[in-house]
């Protein structure tokens, strides 16, 4: 069986200010919103804590790292947060006015 090697992922261009600010301060209400609902049983903490943290890992390289140590015993798991946060970066990236595509 040959193993195929490791590649880094292509880096992401970089958020317009105002939507970096907008993604922050979404992700910091989805985190508090999870802390919440992880004393409250109504609301799914975990689910809000992930989403939340998966939308700072988009302006931050830190919270983007620590997600994925944390998920490095998790692979499968890792690839759906990937994907989302590519997915809504190609979204939020395309919406920019006056930035090209990749």
């Amino acid at each position: 069986m040959k193993l195929r090697p490791f590649r880094r992922p292509r880096p992401l261009p970089p958020l317009s200010l105002p939507v970096r600010i907008v993604l922050l301060v979404l992700g910091w209400l989805l985190i508090l919103l999870g802390i919440a609902g992880l004393f409250l049983p109504v609301l799914q903490g975990g689910l809000f804590l992930l989403l939340g943290a998966a939308l700072i890992s988009l302006v931050s390289r830190r919270v983007h790292s620590w997600l994925r140590t944390l998920f490095s015993r998790w692979p499968r798991g890792w690839k759906r947060v990937e994907r989302f946060r590519r997915w809504l970066h190609g979204k939020l990236h395309r919406g920019e006015p006056g930035v090209a595509s990749a």
